[in-house]
């Protein structure tokens, strides 16, 4: 790890924001009450290529969570990155990836997410890919406590990991999984293709 402070773009913090304000039977407003007038602050505050501290994204993702539950805060990242690999800011990585659909795409833009991370963090750790036949593997190497031990922030990786596989309109299933490197807990998660 470096000196630097771990912190994460504020681009996706914003659009969950703006989600919020739509989002039904007032789960929006009990969301923000949850994450804090001074952190959501800091998240409307920033420019969408900012750096928000750690805890601040935590929070918003762990209220996400608490608020709508597991299935639904999964739905809700995944529709946010499906958006972003539409037609917005992830759009070149399907670009990347190939224009086509089928395994080989899915295996082209799993690949960009170790990219991607490293552009969208700042000093939380890495993910490498690994394809050992029996499927492809995105895992977590050094992954800081804030985020390795947040539910909420784990519901934002599956969205992002799901968002790629229904852009390209693959079916393949998608596992998480624990792992250890170096005798520390990761997260990993597994994409099973279809042949």
């Amino acid at each position: 790890m470096s000196d630097e402070t771990p912190a994460i773009r504020a681009h996706y913090s914003k659009l969950a924001l703006k989600r919020l304000r739509a989002y039904p039977e007032g789960k929006g407003s009990g969301i923000r009450e949850r994450v804090g007038s001074e952190r959501l602050a800091a998240i409307r505050d920033a420019a969408s290529l900012d750096w928000v501290p750690v805890p601040t994204v935590v929070a918003l993702c762990d209220a996400i969570l608490e608020v709508l539950g597991e299935e639904a805060a999964r739905g809700f990242w995944t529709d946010l990155m499906r958006d972003s690999y539409d037609h917005g800011i992830l759009k070149p990585l399907t670009m990347l990836a190939g224009f086509g659909l089928g395994k080989s795409a899915v295996s082209g833009l799993v690949k960009t997410a170790p990219r991607a991370w490293l552009l969208s963090s700042q000093a939380c750790g890495t993910l490498e890919v690994i394809d050992d036949g029996s499927g492809l593997k995105l895992r977590s190497h050094d992954l800081v406590p804030e985020i390795l031990h947040s539910r909420g922030f784990l519901c934002v990786f599956y969205g992002a990991c799901r968002a790629m596989l229904d852009v390209l309109k693959s079916r393949a299933k998608l596992e998480i999984y624990a792992h250890e490197v170096d005798g520390q807990p990761q997260l990993g998660f597994s994409f099973q293709l279809d042949p």
